[in-house]
């Protein structure tokens, strides 16, 4: 977002100096520190805080679609994208991608939508939150790899020994939410069955 915000500008500035200074700023601002996280208050966004080597860039991101594969999201699969080249050019790029939590709505037939209950939707919420921190921390044990994850205005960071406090802040507030449940696995099985028609 930064970087087309930062282009426009430039296009306002084009014939001047000042063109020059906020190209120079674009590229500044999705450099240094990865992609921008976006504040978006239904979905959890995460990004390598380092550039990853390809290898395990590819791995991680073949393991994320094997994981969308056996365990379905609730709402959107997870992706994982690349910044500074595609995957399998040989060359380290930061990692990002977001874990869609809620899903509100969905349209069961053309021009026919179902609502979901909100404690349903906390409930799932939560389980693909804690599934997205597990995956990870898994790749933080991998591959030597810290995250930093964004929901909506809160943050935290994510490493080979887990959440830090405010990540764990981040979940404890949704498992609130969600009447913190005990077994969320299981309870998220059962939610996936009753809402089945949305796939």
């Amino acid at each position: 977002m930064e970087v087309v915000v930062l282009a426009v500008s430039a296009r306002a500035c084009e014939g001047s100096g000042m063109r020059v200074l906020a190209l120079s700023f674009a590229l500044l601002a999705c450099g240094k520190h990865g992609p921008h996280l976006h504040a978006d208050p239904q979905a959890m966004a995460y990004r390598s805080r380092s550039k990853v080597p390809d290898a395990s860039a590819v791995r991680i991101a073949a393991e994320a679609v094997g994981d969308a594969r056996r365990r379905p999201a609730w709402s959107e699969p997870n992706h994982v994208h690349a910044a500074d080249g595609p995957f399998g050019n040989g060359h380290d790029k930061y990692l990002y991608g977001e874990a869609r939590l809620y899903l509100v709505e969905y349209e069961t037939d053309p021009g026919k939508f179902r609502d979901v209950d909100a404690h349903d939707d906390a409930v799932m919420a939560y389980a693909d939150a804690l599934f997205t921190f597990q995956q990870l921390q898994r790749w933080s044990r991998e591959g030597g790899i810290d995250w930093d994850v964004r929901l909506f205005r809160a943050t935290g960071r994510v490493t080979a020994d887990g959440p830090d406090a405010d990540a764990r802040a981040v979940l404890a507030k949704l498992a609130e939410t969600a009447g913190s449940p005990k077994d969320v696995e299981s309870l998220r099985t059962a939610l996936d069955a009753k809402y089945r028609d949305r796939r």
